[in-house]
Order: C-alpha cells, then sequence, then structure tokens
C-alpha cells in the first residue's frame, strides 16, 4: 500500500509566506512571491537558508537564464542546467529541454529547447512554443519560435507560423497556407505563400520566393527568383505569441438585427380606416 510522503509547513524568508512541502524537501519556489530559497540541513522547514534572494530581471547572473511565459506574459530567472520550471504567476509548466519527432504527433509543446521533426513526422498542435526549430516533416496548428526557424521539408504546412528568424534551406520547397510572421526572412529553397517582415526578406542565390509580401526592405541576390506581389514599409506588427485556445467571455453584446421586425398592416380594410 502506498503512503503519501509527510508533509511540513514551510516559511518563506523573503515574504513570509507559507506553503504545505514534503519533509524531505531540499530547494523549492514560494508559490507567493516567485522566490527560490533552500531548507538548511538538518534543520526543519521553519528555519531556512536564504541562499538565493530575488534577483530582479535583468541583473541576474551569467549562469541564469530568463524565461518567459507566454500564457500570462511574465517572466522570471531560471539556474543553468534546470530542465523544466513553473511559471509563479500561472502556474504553467515549461520545459527546457529539446524534442525530437520521428512519427505523428498530436500534442501542445511548450520548451524554450529545440524543437525537431524528421521528414517522416509531423505535429498537430494549436499550442507549440520553442527556442529553435528544424522542420523536415509537416506541423499544422499554431507554431511560435523565439529564435532561428528553419524550414527543410517538402510537405505544405497548415499552421499559422510566428519566429525571430525564418530561413527556407536549400532543396527545400516550402508551401504554408497562413501568414507567416518574422523579423528576418532568408529563402535558399523554394518558398510558397503569405510573408509579413517586420525586416528584410532576402532571397539568395537559386532560392525562390512565390509570395505576397509586406516587409522593411527586400534584397533578390543574382541567380534568385521572386515572383508575386511587394509592399515596402507596410509590414503589420507580428504577435508575440499564439493566443491562448480557450479565454473566458466576460461581456456579452448584442449584435444588431439585419432584418428588423415591423407590424404586419392589418388585413381588415374596413377597421384599418376605422370603420365597422
Amino acid at each position: 500500500m502506498l503512503v503519501a510522503p509527510r508533509k511540513t509547513t514551510s516559511r518563506c524568508p523573503h515574504c513570509g509566506f507559507e506553503q504545505l512541502e514534503a519533509a524531505c524537501m531540499i530547494s523549492t519556489y514560494c508559490r507567493g512571491c516567485g522566490s527560490y530559497y533552500e531548507a538548511k540541513p538538518g534543520l526543519g522547514h521553519a528555519e531556512v537558508a536564504d541562499l538565493m534572494p530575488p534577483v530582479p530581471l535583468g541583473l541576474s547572473g551569467h549562469d541564469d537564464l530568463i524565461v518567459r511565459c507566454h500564457r500570462c506574459g511574465s517572466s522570471h530567472s531560471v539556474v543553468h542546467g534546470a530542465e523544466n520550471t513553473m511559471c509563479p504567476h500561472c502556474s504553467t509548466c515549461i520545459d527546457l529541454g529539446d524534442f525530437h519527432f520521428h512519427s505523428h504527433v498530436s500534442r501542445s509543446v511548450d520548451t524554450r529547447g529545440g524543437l525537431a521533426i524528421d521528414p517522416a513526422g509531423s505535429l498537430t498542435s494549436s499550442w507549440i512554443i520553442c527556442g529553435s526549430a528544424t522542420i523536415q516533416g509537416s506541423v499544422a496548428g499554431t507554431l511560435h519560435c523565439e529564435g532561428e526557424l528553419h524550414l527543410s521539408g517538402r510537405r505544405p504546412s497548415a499552421c499559422q507560423i510566428t519566429a525571430d528568424s525564418v530561413v527556407i534551406d536549400k532543396n527545400a520547397d516550402v508551401s504554408v497556407l497562413f501568414p507567416l510572421h518574422a523579423n528576418r526572412f532568408l529563402v535558399k529553397g523554394h518558398f510558397k505563400g503569405i510573408v509579413e517582415c517586420e525586416g528584410t526578406v532576402h532571397v539568395a542565390k537559386r532560392g525562390r520566393l512565390e509570395a505576397d509580401v509586406r516587409a522593411k526592405s527586400l534584397v533578390v541576390e543574382k541567380g534568385g527568383v521572386f515572383l508575386g506581389s511587394c509592399q515596402i514599409n507596410k509590414c503589420p506588427h507580428a504577435p508575440s505569441a499564439p493566443a491562448p485556445a480557450l479565454l473566458p467571455c466576460r461581456r456579452r453584446y448584442r449584435l444588431p438585427s439585419l432584418f428588423p421586425v415591423r407590424p404586419l398592416p392589418d388585413a381588415n380594410p374596413l377597421r384599418a380606416h376605422g370603420t365597422n
């Protein structure tokens, strides 16, 4: 018979918030202020060691990693070498490792590591977030890449893609049905779709771009091909992250009627003229 571990009360040395932790706890995060602290060896949880005071964002050490939660938009620091973390504001679990898919998978991914999809693999989800990615297979849903995204497959993708930098690798034949948002866009292979770029769209030698482009600048090297329309300095701000799949509806709006109801005329003409 399994026995639940014994729990004791742990007090945060920074804000005084008390929470239940396992008796064998070594270190934890405060659910009140989000600071990290460790227990003193051989002492109860009522006395903890202040080994890591809260560090303001931007002033952390070189071994700390600043992780942004795309669910609530907050950021917090994580020690170097951690495999995952939890947002202290919304309790979202965020992975820090790499994901590699070899077959057809349907699941959400929220990592700040790398994402790789083999040519025979595919990923379907409305919530895909990664630090960097190399897509050789297909992806469907919503993908947000904080770093560089490499598209090197030869299969169409029905995916809303947002990335800091997008590279269409050589020998790639990529077709995206939805508009692609990026800060930088480099085409070395073949790309077909709609591109909205905050920076420069670059078509390299032997690259082929068939798209409607809205960007700050467009560069086509000798030997590159561009087919489509181009609007310079017409790119809207790209979204930073996909919105959550479900959002609570706080207000209800009544839509105006397209067909207003009017009273029907009286069927009796004598009554309409006021006669008996």
